[in-house]
């Protein structure tokens, strides 16, 4: 049996390329209606269909989804990803064949790209997709005719709606079969007006290099990329020794003759509604597809309105995260305290009922409390991300991102930082300046991410009166919970002005970032997606968060100590070896309102921030393993010290909620950043600087707060 084909799946941001992959291979791999989703390839096999079924002699083609792009000259990481791919200078040889995805109702954006596809001379197969949308905005355009001006097979699909997937499936069954032949080069050839590019390109071919190469090697130097991007130290040398003069204007010469070439195209397409010339202005003019978006967007990202009508979906969001919420997290807490009951009668006393009812159920099950807002919290980001809107944000902050030294598209990692770091700091990649990269990798970390909510909501729920009524439909739950995330975004915002004008200067870039249309969201695959971010959580729980809870149990129950070996009001959980490690650490947390319980917590919230509750779950566990069981928001309330006065305060409690926002307590985004920088000297920096910002944060929140009398 042959190898399986391997076809990339190439196209513009935005365009349902991932939709498509998913459709075709069953993944279930994240969808946005923004751009930056796809950051690295992803590979899958294309499955069987009711109108398609894969030849028993033949393997069924492998697809290799790459990063949305609008052109492949490596000026950003993604950029490179999407060329070294489809060049064959990762680790592998190139394709075998593209399936170039475009956009029905912007083939003037579109076409830029696929113009350089094609000069890399692959088999190539077109789906043009969102055909139902070009229809309705008065820019459809049948496929043949797309077919007859590129030469090239064409399919018109609806992603959203498996429409036209069957014939896809032929098309590319078609290469397997070896029924589409590979194409020579399509290279647009400079007239003799274009002496720089002609020169340019003569000085290249003459060392060897294809006239393709020749032309990515031409925008590789212009951007400083060339090492990035895979070229051989000969290529690199030729390179370098262009004339700089002819350089730049080669360039602005090959961009026009795309452009131009572009223009033909849409010349021969009649009913695509989009008249040559549009594309030479890079899609400056509002697509007709984005009439009705417009008309929402003159509110939405109004110089006024839309500031504040972001705060109001905020708002609302984190109001929903409390009241939504609480029901389903009462009916976890009494399962858990039954099910500790459960044990306690089944296996009676002994060190193993102590490991799971208060390790395994004490620990693991404090955080399991907390996956109904987990999920609420993962529901609205997707609903806002697959709607549109997440673009749009990105657009209201621009200027306030320009006052940082960045643009308002690095703020779209900074807002997928809200449900998880690692991911947010792959997605700058997009970003093309290094410098601009790394500041925007210093800032994620700063901003609440949903390891933090669990955290959050104990503290609030615990301190705090969280239902009481406060402007109306809000309560006091909510908006505390609201302003930690309104402190961790405008923490990060400036932790990035002071980097950008300190440690990684640079000019402010401008912001060039497509607004999509809006959409309605597929409740389906928002569905799937809050699914399968809520199991990645539960995965934790099931291992990391386990793994040190039963270690932390263990440290926190040996060695044993017969009471009367103990002094006044001391317990035995004191004299464990993780109880001597907090009575260590209690003068430094003391002028921060904390005792030896949090400091324990905080050493086992480096593997992940949401075992503060676990470990606090295990600590109040062991020590009121006589009392009747209760939920641990209680059992915090009611917690009193030595002089029979409260443990925790309200202002203790801010303390500790303004120290999460800072502190840098998750050891896999270090990794992250240490790959994604090729570096230790970052993550380190980001260790180091996090942790004493957050600490001196807390002791200033703490300190001011008792000498203005605000014992709360």
């Amino acid at each position: 049996m042959s190898r399986p084909l391997r076809i990339a799946v190439a196209g513009n941001p935005n365009v349902g390329k991932t939709s498509l992959f998913n459709l075709l291979t069953g993944s279930r791999y994240k969808v946005g209606n923004y751009p930056g989703i796809t950051v690295e390839t992803r590979e899958g096999t294309i499955r069987a269909t009711k109108g398609w079924q894969p030849r028993a002699d033949t393997p069924a083609p492998t697809l290799v989804d790459l990063p949305g792009t609008y052109s492949l000259t490596p000026i950003s990481e993604d950029e490179a990803i999407a060329f070294r791919t489809l060049t064959g200078t990762i680790d592998q040889a190139a394709p075998d064949a593209v399936l170039l995805v475009l956009d029905a109702s912007n083939l003037a954006r579109n076409l830029y790209l696929a113009l350089q596809v094609f000069e890399l001379g692959l088999p190539c197969v077109v789906a043009l997709n969102m055909v139902d949308l070009a229809a309705d905005a008065g820019v459809g355009i049948e496929a043949k005719q797309l077919e007859a001006a590129l030469g090239l097979p064409v399919v018109a699909t609806v992603a959203r709606g498996g429409v036209g997937l069957d014939a896809l499936l032929h098309q590319l069954d078609r290469l397997g079969q070896g029924g589409l032949p590979k194409p020579a080069p399509r290279l647009v050839e400079p007239a003799s007006s274009h002496t720089a590019l002609r020169a340019c390109l003569a000085k290249l071919e003459a060392g060897g290099v294809s006239p393709a190469r020749a032309r990515w090697l031409l925008a590789a130097v212009a951007a400083d990329n060339l090492e990035l991007c895979g070229a051989s130290v000969d290529e690199r040398e030729r390179a370098a020794s262009l004339d700089p003069r002819d350089l730049e204007q080669a360039i602005r010469s090959l961009v026009e003759l795309r452009y131009a070439e572009v223009d033909r195209l849409l010349a021969q397409l009649p009913s695509s509604g989009q008249q040559p010339g549009q594309a030479g202005q890079a899609g400056q003019a509002l697509a007709p597809a984005m009439a009705r978006s417009a008309k929402i967007d003159a509110v939405l990202t109004h110089r006024v309105l839309g500031p504040l009508s972001f705060l109001l979906v905020m708002a609302l969001v984190f109001q929903s995260i409390f009241s939504w919420a609480d029901p389903f997290m009462g009916v976890i807490e009494a399962g858990i305290g039954a099910l500790s009951e459960l044990v306690v009668g089944a296996l009676g006393p002994g060190m193993f009922t102590d490991l799971l009812t208060e390790g395994v159920l004490a620990g693991v099950g404090n955080v399991v409390v907390f996956v109904p807002q987990i999920a609420l919290l993962f529901l609205f980001i997707g609903l806002l991300e697959d709607s549109g809107y997440m673009a749009r944000a990105a657009f209201i902050v621009d200027r306030l991102m320009a006052r940082v030294g960045l643009n308002g598209k690095a703020f779209v990692p900074l807002l997928s930082g809200y449900a998880c770091a690692i991911p947010a700091i792959m997605s700058t990649r997009t970003i093309a300046s290094f410098k601009d990269r790394v500041v925007t990798i210093l800032m994620i970390p700063f901003m609440s991410c949903s390891a933090r909510l669990p955290i959050y909501t104990l503290v609030i729920g615990s301190l705090f009166v969280a239902d009481a009524p406060v402007f109306g439909p809000f309560t006091q739950g909510g908006l505390i919970l609201l302003s930690m995330y309104l402190l961790s975004t405008v923490s990060a915002l400036g932790i990035g002005a002071i980097y950008k004008r300190t440690l990684l200067p640079g000019p402010t870039p401008p912001l060039v970032l497509e607004l999509p249309p809006y959409r309605l969201p597929r409740i389906r695959d928002t569905l799937h997606q809050v699914w399968d971010r809520t199991a990645d959580f539960l995965r934790d729980a099931g291992t990391i968060i386990l793994a040190v809870t039963i270690v932390l149990w263990g440290l926190l129950s040996f060695p044993q100590v017969d009471e009367a070996e103990l002094g006044p009001g001391e317990t035995a959980i004191e004299r464990s070896v993780a109880g001597r490690v907090g009575k260590a650490m209690e003068p430094a947390l003391e002028p921060i309102g904390q005792d030896w319980r949090i400091g324990i917590g905080l050493i086992g919230s480096f593997a992940a921030r949401e075992v503060l509750v676990s470990t606090l779950g295990l600590v109040y566990g062991i020590e009121n393993a006589d009392e009747d069981d209760a939920p641990l928001r209680e059992v915090i309330r009611d917690a009193k010290d030595e002089a029979g006065k409260p443990r925790y305060t309200r202002l203790s409690g801010i303390a500790l909620l303004v120290f999460f926002v800072y502190a840098c307590q998750c050891m896999s985004t270090l990794a992250v950043v240490r790959r994604e920088t090729r570096s230790w000297k970052w993550p380190a920096f980001m260790l180091v600087s996090m942790t004493a910002i957050a600490y001196l944060a807390a002791l200033l929140v703490f300190q001011v707060g008792r000498l203005l009398g605000l014992g709360l």
